[in-house]
C-alpha cells in the first residue's frame, strides 16, 4: 500500500472513529442512574473519572421519557434528509480538493457516512447495545480526553463495530493494556482506542507512544488513586447551581494553567516529557502571572437545571473572580420589560449602565498597573491597557450616559416574501429605550423631527399617535409614549395598548445584559424562507434542489418540536451566567 493510500485509508478510518462517537453520544443520558445519590456513586461511571480532571461532562440520571418523546418526534425524517446533507458535503469537499480521494474511495466513503446515520434512527442505538437508560461521561485522564458510555450488552456494540470495520474494508489494529483488549487506528504521532468491556465502551485519543501501564490507565483498567464520585465534586456543584443529573459539569482554566506551571504527575508528566516542556524552564514569575490570569476566569460550568415533559432549561456559568464579579454586577441597568416573555415572534434587547462600566474599566487598569505582569510572555498587556485607556478618555455625549439600554418586540409579520424580495404587508412591533431622562432624549429627536415636535408629548405613558406615512403600507397606525425614564414607539393594530403594556412593565430583578425570546416554530420557519429565497437570488443556486430540500426538512424537524426558546446573559457574584430555557410543542 502507498503512503498516499494509506493516508487516505486513515482518513476513513477517522471518519468511522467520529461517526461512532456521534452513534454514542446520541444514545446517552437518557434512562435511570441506580444508586441513591448516581454523583457520589464510585462504582459507577464516575468512578472512573480522576478526582484531578481538568474537565468533566457527565449525564448520569434519565431524562423523563415524555420528554425524550417529544425530543425525537421526527428525528427519523430528519436524519434521512441529513444523509443527503452530509453526502453533498463530502462531495464538495472532494470536488475542492479537501478531501484526497478517487472515485472508489469517494464512494466508500459516502456508503460509511450513510450507514452510520441510519445507525442513529430509531431503535438502532438499543441494538446497537447502548440503552436509551446510558450513563455518558466525557472527562480528562490528565489532559487526554476520553469518552465513557454505559452499554447493555457488549456483544451488539462489538458487532456493530465490525460492521462499520467492513464497510471501510479493513479492521482496526488490535492491542491489549492491562489485561484488556481494544482497538486502535494511528494518525501520525496520535491514536484514537476504542475498548469494550463488561459495562461500558471506551474511546480516547493519546499519543502513539503511551506505555502499556499508561494506556491502562487512560482505558480505566486501572482507577484512579480517588475519583471525581468519592471527593463529590459533582455533587457539591448540582447544589451549588441547582443543575440536575441529566447532565453537569465543569471546564477548570486553572486546572489547566496549573499543569503547565506547576509540578505535574502521573499522564500529565509524561506527556509534558513528550512535548519537550518542563515548567522547571518557566521563570517563577511567569507562573505568578499566567495562574493570576487564570484567577480571573478560573472555571466554566454548566449544567441542565430542570428537563420535563414541557421545558428544558439550562444554565452556563463563567465563573470570576470575586472582585470582578462583584464589580460586574453594577454594569447592567433596569430596562421595563427585558428578561420577560411579551409573546409574538419574539422579542430581544440589552441593558448598560456605560457610566458604571466606565467605572469598572478604570478600577481594572488601575489595579493592574499597581501590579503589572511582569512575564515577558505576557509583555503586550501593557500596550492593551494602554490602548483601552486611550478608547476610555475619548470624549463622550453626555446621552451616553443617560442610555440604559433598550428592548424590541416583534408581535406579528405577515406578507414578507422572501423570494420576492417584498416587505411584509403587516407589521406590528414595539421598541422601548430606556433614558435616564426620557424628555431629554424626545427633546433631542424633536431638533430632528418637526413631527415629533409638535406632539407635545408628556411624561405621563399615554399613547399618542405619531404619523409615519412611510409605513402606511404596513402598519395601520403608530404611537408613541414616553415616561421620565423611557421612551417607546409601537406599529400595528392594537398598538397604543400593547405599548402601554411594555411601558408599564416592571424592571427584571435580574437586570438582564441580553436577553432574547424567539417563537421556536416561526424562526425556523423564517430561516428555512429565508435559506430558500437566498439560494433563488444566487442564479443557478449554491444548493442543489435536493439537498435545499433535505435542509429545509431539518428545520422543519426543529420548528415542530420547538415551542419557544429563550437565553439571557446575567452578571451574578458568580460571574457571567447565561440561563436558558427551551419550550416543547405538544
Amino acid at each position: 500500500m502507498t503512503q498516499t493510500s494509506q493516508c487516505r485509508t486513515d482518513s476513513r478510518m477517522g471518519i468511522a472513529f467520529s461517526a461512532l462517537a456521534t452513534l454514542i453520544l446520541a444514545g446517552c443520558g437518557s434512562g435511570g442512574g441506580g444508586a441513591s445519590s448516581p454523583l457520589a456513586d464510585e462504582d459507577g461511571i464516575l468512578g472512573f473519572v480522576p478526582a484531578d480532571t481538568p474537565y468533566v461532562f457527565a449525564a448520569v440520571e434519565g431524562m423523563p421519557d415524555a420528554a425524550l418523546d417529544k425530543l425525537e418526534q421526527g428525528s427519523d425524517s430528519m436524519l434521512a434528509a441529513y444523509k443527503t446533507v452530509v453526502a453533498s458535503t463530502i462531495e464538495e469537499m472532494a470536488a475542492e480538493g479537501e478531501i484526497e480521494a478517487d472515485e472508489e474511495e469517494l464512494d466508500l466513503t459516502l456508503s460509511l457516512a450513510e450507514s452510520v446515520i441510519d445507525l442513529l434512527q430509531s431503535d438502532s442505538l438499543r441494538s446497537a447495545g447502548v440503552p436509551r437508560g446510558a450513563q455518558m461521561a466525557i472527562y480528562g485522564v490528565g489532559l487526554l480526553p476520553v469518552i465513557r458510555v454505559e452499554l447493555s450488552n457488549p456483544v451488539a456494540f462489538e458487532a456493530k463495530i465490525a460492521e462499520i470495520e467492513a464497510n471501510i474494508g479493513g479492521d482496526m489494529e488490535v492491542a491489549e493494556a492491562g489485561g484488556q483488549s481494544y482497538r486502535y487506528l494511528e494518525l501520525d504521532e496520535a491514536q484514537m482506542l476504542i475498548a469494550v468491556t463488561d459495562d461500558y465502551a471506551v474511546m480516547a485519543m493519546t499519543p502513539a507512544a503511551l506505555t502499556e501501564a499508561q494506556l491502562s490507565i487512560v482505558l480505566g483498567v486501572q482507577k484512579p488513586g480517588e475519583s471525581i464520585a468519592a471527593t463529590k465534586a459533582l455533587e457539591s456543584l448540582a447544589a451549588s447551581y441547582d443543575f440536575t443529573t441529566y447532565g453537569l459539569g465543569y471546564f477548570s482554566i486553572s486546572e489547566l494553567a496549573e499543569t503547565f506551571v506547576g509540578d505535574p504527575s502521573g499522564i500529565n508528566a509524561d506527556l509534558l516529557t513528550m512535548m519537550d516542556y518542563s515548567a522547571a524552564d518557566l521563570p517563577d514569575v511567569c507562573r505568578s502571572d499566567i495562574r493570576a490570569m487564570a484567577g480571573i476566569m478560573p472555571r466554566i460550568v454548566s449544567g441542565y437545571t430542570e428537563v420535563t415533559a414541557d421545558q428544558v432549561t439550562s444554565n452556563t456559568v463563567f465563573e470570576m473572580r470575586a472582585d470582578l464579579a462583584e464589580g460586574l454586577t453594577a454594569v447592567s441597568a433596569p430596562v421595563p420589560g427585558l428578561g420577560m416573555d411579551h409573546g409574538g415572534l419574539g422579542s430581544f434587547g440589552m441593558s448598560i449602565d456605560a457610566l458604571a462600566l466606565r467605572s469598572f474599566m478604570e478600577a481594572r487598569f488601575d489595579a493592574y498597573e499597581e501590579a503589572p505582569y511582569e512575564c515577558e510572555l505576557l509583555a503586550g498587556t501593557q500596550l492593551m491597557i494602554d490602548q483601552a485607556r486611550l478608547s476610555l478618555n475619548q470624549p463622550v455625549p453626555p446621552v451616553a450616559y443617560s442610555f440604559k439600554g433598550f428592548l424590541a418586540v416583534i408581535d406579528r409579520i405577515e406578507g414578507l416574501d422572501f423570494n420576492g424580495q417584498q416587505p411584509p404587508e403587516v407589521v406590528e412591533a414595539r421598541m422601548l429605550v430606556a433614558n435616564d431622562n426620557a424628555p431629554a432624549l424626545l427633546a433631542m429627536g424633536a431638533m430632528f423631527s418637526p413631527e415629533i415636535a409638535s406632539l407635545n408629548l408628556q411624561p405621563d405613558g399615554n399613547p399618542v399617535e405619531l404619523p409615519m406615512p412611510q409605513l402606511a403600507a404596513m402598519a395601520e397606525a403608530a404611537h408613541i409614549a414616553m415616561t421620565e425614564s423611557a421612551l417607546a414607539i409601537s406599529v400595528g393594530d392594537g398598538a397604543p395598548e400593547r405599548l402601554s403594556e411594555l411601558l408599564n412593565s416592571p424592571p427584571s430583578s435580574q437586570q438582564p445584559l441580553f436577553s432574547v425570546r424567539l417563537d421556536g416554530q416561526r424562526y425556523y420557519e423564517f430561516m428555512n424562507e429565508a435559506m430558500k429565497a437566498g439560494n433563488a437570488a444566487s442564479g443557478e443556486g449554491d444548493m442543489s434542489e435536493e439537498l435545499q430540500n433535505a435542509a429545509s426538512t431539518v428545520m422543519t424537524g426543529i420548528s415542530d418540536a420547538i415551542d419557544r426558546i429563550s437565553v439571557d446573559v446575567i452578571l451574578t457574584n458568580r460571574g457571567i451566567e447565561l440561563p436558558a430555557n427551551v419550550t416543547l410543542r405538544d
